[in-house]
């Protein structure tokens, strides 16, 4: 499986498929029941799972074309 970060960290078929809001849930869940546990490893903060980017690009388009294509700009 790959895992991408500008998905945080989950597989494209987790995002498309729905599942990445129960991800992060559960991912929120295991990380709270680690510094619960022991909170002296995380010496900065509460940890916290990767936010889902709202936006993804490959090769994103500049602004130019943004404005060009409305279809790309999410019009």
């Amino acid at each position: 499986e790959h895992h991408h970060l500008g998905i945080a960290l989950m597989t494209p078929a987790d995002v498309h498929e729905g599942y990445a809001e129960a991800i992060t849930e559960k991912r929120a869940e295991v990380l709270n029941g680690a510094y619960q546990n022991h909170p002296e490893r995380f010496v900065n903060k509460v940890p916290t799972p990767p936010t889902l980017n709202t936006e993804v690009w490959i090769n994103r388009p500049n602004d130019e074309e943004m404005k060009e294509s409305p279809s790309l700009a999410g019009s």
